[in-house]
């Protein structure tokens, strides 16, 4: 099977292999002479210099036998195996190894027994083919013999350059200059990482094994570095290139050796595993990989996560093209994005059915929400004493058919597509139309209205000019607070923007909430410095306090008394049973909210809720001499009235 070459990544190395001079080029004693020492060093019968072209491969030198041609199809080369796993590939009897058992080069002449390839990596990381040793007899190599065969290669393509140098004063001069441009910043942005190779190396590589009639099945897994946007827009290019970085080289450190890693676009690693592995050892790769990356990044005063989705598809040689393997592991790399941490996801016919739907899902839901279908639903805030609401939360529902769509099924669409801010501004102005409504059967009585802020929103400047005038076209009534809540993340941004945007807020009279406290990194000396008067505990912390053992209380504690002595209002999230909420009022809570008190539920029926709950203000007291006159006034104003009089119709 040939793959058609793309044209970006196939003109790319075939101008390397015209840059060597070895296309057309006549034998040189130079590359004989290392045929011959190879063979000697070896102890074999043969020894050649063969590199790969788009769909063949090319000897540059051959010693210990006599070919009728000099190149053989790509399909059935040794070489193209040797050079896909980048490292020396000894076979010590083909016969015995089921990848070449059959092969027309063990079963026919010249009769291969016995190989010992090793890679020609050029400067700049193109796979150019390999220097082989071969025997019609089962052999073996030392380990001395094997690294005195690694310098021969070493030699070999420094002989290459050379030749590469004499081709630079061809007419190609020029193309190749602005060739060796094009990559020159990916190569200098990666020195450190010298097992990184580029995209076009990768598709290389990918292409060649494709190509292979007799090649064994292999594993591509798209990384993608969930928060590296945010670390780039938040904290500049130069950190955000070291946070990838990071993260290479974890994946690197992850990897079996023999696999390949690339950096395939600003956001997102490639590995392949040129090998057959069981779809249980991927997933076991998959997992390593996430354990390496899940540990924080420190940068400077920054700690940051380097969580990671992972989309997997397994070559069984069910795939016709390079770009139908890729477009799969995009397609599962967007299903691990949709959960909440890192996670890894494989993708088969099953899976596509599932994508297929999740594309409809992801159409309807940006129609919805151009179309500002999407509504706020409020979770009432309670005193934990009373259990009485003090205030809501307003969330995100979205109306699809007769069902009602909760987050955990679109936010992560939105956030792949970067429009969670326009989420929070169309659910924020619903929820301040509502709170007049709300506000009507308690007049002056002191309520929350909260309202979550994503990190889209937080680091566009538009969005949040946005929501300022949106906040000043919506003054609260008498009694009523607006507090926005942040994720604690967010309070990493030391930006002068962000801590502006922030004073604008309080200018406004806006309360500042850390949502789901506990689950982030924030310092200490940020929760000091900025004007943060709430603190929700996760519910993670919550449900933990019905276990048996005592931690998590312990924990909840300790983070309960730091937060009162610093002056900060609590309130817990997702109390669920009577025994919580007990803990958390000795505990010194005053706020809650959970399925204990009350769901999440419509404007309307948050309106019914506080009528039902009849809260009027009380009587101002008067004094009895006062209330005295004033009936007496009543009285004599009673019966003046027209209708009052008894005397009858005058004449």
């Amino acid at each position: 099977m040939q793959i058609p070459a793309t044209p970006h990544n196939e003109a790319a190395r075939l101008l390397e292999l015209k840059s060597f001079g070895v296309l057309d080029a006549a034998p040189e004693a130079d590359f004989d002479d290392i045929s011959e020492l190879t063979r000697r060093v070896a102890g074999t019968e043969i020894a050649i210099i063969s590199l790969v072209d788009q769909d063949r491969q090319w000897f540059k030198s051959c010693i210990g036998v006599t070919l009728d041609q000099r190149e053989t199809p790509r399909s059935i080369s040794f070489c193209g195996h040797t050079i896909l796993q980048r490292d020396p590939l000894i076979i010590e009897d083909a016969l015995q190894d089921p990848r070449f058992a059959e092969n027309p080069l063990v079963t026919g002449d010249p009769g291969i027994r016995f190989y010992a390839g090793f890679p020609l990596i050029s400067p700049n990381g193109y796979a150019l083919g390999s220097l082989c040793a071969i025997s019609r007899q089962p052999h073996r190599l030392d380990a001395d013999q094997i690294d005195s065969l690694r310098r021969l290669a070493t030699l070999t393509v420094q002989l290459l350059a050379r030749v590469r140098e004499a081709a630079l004063l061809s007419d190609t001069e020029n193309i190749l200059r602005a060739e060796r441009l094009k990559h020159s910043s990916v190569r200098e942005g990666l020195a450190s990482l010298e097992q990184l190779i580029s995209r076009d190396q990768l598709l290389q590589m990918i292409e060649l094994i494709m190509a292979m009639e007799v090649g064994s099945p292999f594993s591509v897994l798209r990384c993608r570095f969930r928060d590296y946007d945010r670390v780039n827009a938040t904290l500049g290019g130069l950190i955000a290139e070291n946070y990838i970085n990071e993260g290479a080289r974890r994946v690197i450190a992850a990897v079996p050796r023999g696999s390949s890693v690339a950096r395939f676009s600003e956001a997102e690693l490639v590995v392949l595993l040129p090998f057959d592995v069981a779809e249980g050892d991927v997933q076991r790769i998959a997992e390593r990989i996430i354990g390496f990356t899940n540990q924080p990044y420190r940068s400077g005063s920054q700690l940051l996560s380097i969580g990671v989705a992972i989309g997997i598809a397994l070559f069984q040689c069910d795939y016709d093209t390079v770009e139908a393997i890729l477009s799969d592991t995009t397609m599962a790399v967007r299903m691990a994005l949709r959960s909440t941490g890192s996670a890894f996801r494989f993708i088969d016919a099953e899976a596509r059915v599932v994508a297929r739907e999740s594309y409809r899902l992801e159409s309807d839901l940006r129609e919805a929400l151009n179309g500002r279908l999407l509504e706020a639903y409020l979770q009432p805030l309670v005193d934990l004493a009373s259990c009485e609401p003090v205030g809501f939360e307003a969330l995100a529902r979205w109306p699809r058919g007769s069902e009602v769509v909760t987050p955990g099924s679109f936010l992560p669409m939105l956030s792949e597509g970067g429009f969670t801010g326009e989420l929070d501004l169309l659910i924020i102005e619903k929820a301040l139309a509502a709170v007049p409504l709300l506000a009507l059967p308690i007049p002056q009585r002191p309520m929350t209205m909260s309202v979550n802020l994503s990190g889209i929103l937080l680091e566009e400047e538009g969005l949040r000019g946005r929501l300022l005038r949106l906040i000043e076209d919506n003054p609260m009534p008498l009694g009523w607070t607006l507090q926005v809540e942040l994720v604690e993340d967010a309070f990493q941004d030391t930006s002068a923007p962000f801590d502006r945007f922030l004073a604008e807020l309080v200018e406004r009279h806006v309360s500042i909430a850390i949502d789901d406290f506990g689950t982030g990194y924030s310092s200490l000396a940020r929760l000091l410095s900025l004007p943060i008067q709430t603190v929700k505990v996760d519910r993670v912390f919550v449900n933990r306090l019905d276990k048996a053992e005592e931690s998590p209380r312990t924990l909840l504690r300790t983070m309960l008394t730091m937060l009162s002595d610093l002056g900060l209002r609590v309130t817990a999230e997702g109390v669920e049973t009577e025994s919580q909420r007990a803990w958390l009022r000795n505990q010194g809570v005053d706020m809650a909210q959970g399925y204990l008190f009350h769901r999440p539920m419509p404007i309307d029926q948050a309106i019914e809720l506080l009528q039902s709950l009849d809260y009027r203000p009380g009587a101002i007291p008067v004094d009895p001499r006062r209330l005295q006159s004033v009936r007496r006034r009543r009285r004599r104003t009673i019966w003046r009235l027209p209708f009052l009089d008894r005397r009858g119709p005058r004449s």
